[in-house]
């Protein structure tokens, strides 16, 4: 059986290893020390925290049946309920809620967790390993006299670096942001230059806690992408979500954060505090916890050139590929478009 190491455990990834389980021998690499690709949460006690993607979108019809049953369960709800745009020196404006918009019950991590569970437990998920080279496994091509006999993957336990260890797979796929694949896969992959013609700007994001429940009106504001407030959520009006403490996830927009990218980050901690005062009149001096996340990969500006036709890159000659996002434009449902159509090129293929 053909075998396959799929490196990112987000939603492409796991989109990839579901639909290919029952062709392929599948191994999933993942450097963090959980699963969920930019569906992140991250735990402050007593605060939670999505940091990465506060909701997604579901439109496309396979998207909506793959999640139906989460929809059906509870564990994705409609949200937000009571959206805003911010106005400079003004009250924020109301925005209707979206009907197609969903967040996740208890952590955004829990709906990656879910589909793991349900459509891949007994898949060779190897978590806090991260891939760092990867070369033609030499020995293997050849004993069997074919250069196509598959690739060795160099990884390193990210707990103990001085680990190393190496998995052979016939074909790689990587669902990592654009810049970190092409840094990852071998130069010789027809698509790679395609890869280094995506740009992806970056995310600060601030973290508030708050020891009460702000009374603030709105569940999530809509600021821009070229100032400090690009995007808030309260997650405390988030589903199954601890309902007496404020948790803000603050989201300085794409095209400021990645003016700022070297900046101090005190620096810019005071600056998306101070908008935050400005727009909203919440003071951050109230907060009993205060952090800040620096994602160098948030959303690509300029996704995959072609990719509405192909929304994933491939080298069939060399077995390799990688989708996600970035080949779309930056949204959880993009990453399982691009998953979903690499996954139907590559079943005629294994």
């Amino acid at each position: 059986m053909t075998r396959i190491a799929i490196i990112g455990a987000g939603m492409a990834g796991v989109t990839l290893a579901t639909l290919l389980k029952d062709k392929a021998d599948i191994i999933v690499i993942e450097k963090s020390r959980g699963v969920s690709g930019r569906l992140a949460h991250r735990r402050a006690a007593p605060f939670g925290f999505d940091h990465g993607a506060a909701y997604m979108t579901i439109r496309d019809h396979g998207f909506a049946d793959m999640l139906a049953p989460y929809q059906s369960s509870g564990l994705l709800q409609q949200w937000p309920q009571h959206p805003v745009r911010l106005r400079s020196g003004d009250k924020p404006e109301p925005l209707p809620p979206k009907p197609d918009s969903y967040a996740v019950s208890g952590t955004a991590s829990a709906l990656i967790k879910a589909m793991i569970a349900d459509h891949l437990p007994d898949i060779d998920m190897r978590l806090a390993t991260k891939a760092v080279q990867i070369t033609r496994d030499s020995e293997a091509a050849k004993a069997a006299n074919d250069d196509k006999v598959g690739w060795r993957i160099v990884t390193e336990d990210s707990s103990a670096p001085e680990d190393q260890s190496d998995i052979i797979a016939d074909w790689v796929i990587s669902t990592a942001p654009a810049p970190q694949t092409a840094a990852l896969l071998p130069r010789s992959a027809s698509f790679h230059q395609q890869l280094s013609d995506v740009e992806t700007d970056g995310c600060f994001t601030l973290m508030l806690g708050f020891d009460t429940a702000l009374n603030i009106g709105w569940d999530a504001a809509w600021g821009a992408h070229d100032q400090p407030l690009g995007f808030i959520s309260d997650n405390r009006t988030k589903p199954e979500r601890d309902q007496t403490r404020t948790a803000l996830t603050i989201h300085a927009g794409n095209i400021w954060s990645s003016r700022h990218l070297t900046s101090n980050y005190d620096d810019v901690k005071a600056r998306m505090i101070a908008a935050l005062y400005t727009h909203t009149g919440i003071n951050a001096a109230t907060a009993t916890h205060i952090g800040l996340q620096r994602w160098l990969y948030a959303n690509p500006s300029r996704p995959l050139h072609g990719s509405e036709e192909t929304p994933f890159v491939m080298d069939t000659s060399l077995r390799l590929a990688a989708a996600g996002d970035w080949c779309l434009g930056g949204r959880i449902e993009n990453a399982y478009l691009s998953g979903s159509a690499l996954a139907r090129a590559l079943l005629p293929l294994i």
